[in-house]
């Protein structure tokens, strides 16, 4: 008997203590999940697709009130689908460029600070893309163009150092 309930308890203490451990494992994956798609917003995964995104900020929802009313079954069946569409997101992003200037919204959010949605952001007449993959200047730097080159687009900003190399 005493071997009995000795069992019990120590299945009862394994049952809380896996519990709490996918409890958290949960809670840890829904903040990464929402980090993921506050990414994706600031890089226009709302513009690239409206319907996807408003699906990830539902199912989002849905699992914040989840866990707020304890149904961790559920919410775990919900994170399932939020991570595949944060997921799919993500990887749209990878290859979306809406200012055309040879950088990906990704790589301009995650690598290079530049700006998605111009495609010049330091105005010196050079494209983000041109500048890194081309020219190894810095696409902030509106005087770090490279010279002997004439500007792809109208510059916006000029440099004074450089009006006389030109």
């Amino acid at each position: 008997m005493l071997l009995s309930l000795a069992l019990l308890w120590l299945f009862a203490a394994n049952a809380t203590c896996d519990n709490r451990k996918g409890r958290q494992e949960l809670t840890d994956s829904y903040q990464l999940a929402r980090y993921q798609l506050a990414e994706c917003q600031d890089m226009g995964g709302g513009r690239l697709d409206p319907e996807g995104f408003k699906e990830a900020v539902r199912l989002s929802d849905d699992i914040e009130e989840m866990l707020a009313r304890n149904n961790w079954t559920g919410a775990n069946k919900t994170m399932v689908h939020l991570r595949q569409t944060v997921t799919l997101l993500l990887d749209r992003l990878k290859n979306w460029d809406p200012d055309g200037d040879g950088l990906s919204n990704y790589a301009e959010f995650m690598l290079y600070g530049t700006s998605w949605t111009h495609s010049d952001s330091d105005g010196d007449g050079y494209l983000d893309g041109s500048e890194i993959l081309r020219y190894q200047t810095d696409p902030l730097d509106y005087c770090g163009v490279p010279t002997g080159t004439d500007p792809e687009i109208p510059t916006q900003q000029p440099c004074p150092a450089l009006e006389n190399l030109r």
